[in-house]
């Protein structure tokens, strides 16, 4: 059990660290970015522009090699889990067919026996349901329409 306690440590700071090198990297490139506002072509100022131009660049260039690594590890995982589902395929068909060769199989060789009730019984129980029907039909009504009463309006 302390083996598992030191894997999910190593895990969790294995994860710390990559969190925090993508966090700094993004601030990086966002603050070379940012700064190329400050850019200004006067005569003393061309060599700082340029270097403010290329680190823009530069930060650009890093934010797309970030998001094609990113892509690229999604179709990785995309076809691991492909090559895991084909390979997991026929076992879950092989189940499949012993479930349906095992699973029993009664065809009704007789039709279901209902309680045979004469004919004062069946219209007994048929004034009943039109009641019950009746009943749930005017408590629906007195459930939904209610008066309405503005407050705003005049009385009298």
């Amino acid at each position: 059990m302390q083996n598992l306690n030191l894997n999910i440590d190593a895990f969790i700071d294995k994860i710390n660290y990559y969190v925090t090198y993508i966090i700094t990297f993004l601030k990086y490139v966002f603050n070379s970015i940012i700064a190329i506002k400050n850019v200004d072509f006067s005569l003393f100022n061309i060599p700082n522009s340029i270097g403010i131009i290329c680190h823009f660049l530069f930060a650009i260039f890093c934010i797309l090699i970030f998001i094609t690594l990113l892509v690229f590890l999604g179709s990785i995982f995309n076809i691991i889990k492909t090559i895991i589902k084909c390979f997991l395929k026929p076992f879950k068909l092989l189940f499949k067919l012993i479930k349906w060769i095992f699973s029993p199989k009664s065809e009704l060789k007789q039709p279901i026996k209902t309680n045979n009730l004469n004919q004062y019984d069946l219209n007994k129980l048929q004034r009943k349901i039109n009641d019950l029907e009746y009943k749930l039909n005017l408590q629906k009504r007195q459930n939904v329409i209610k008066p309405f009463e503005n407050k705003y309006q005049k009385r009298g």
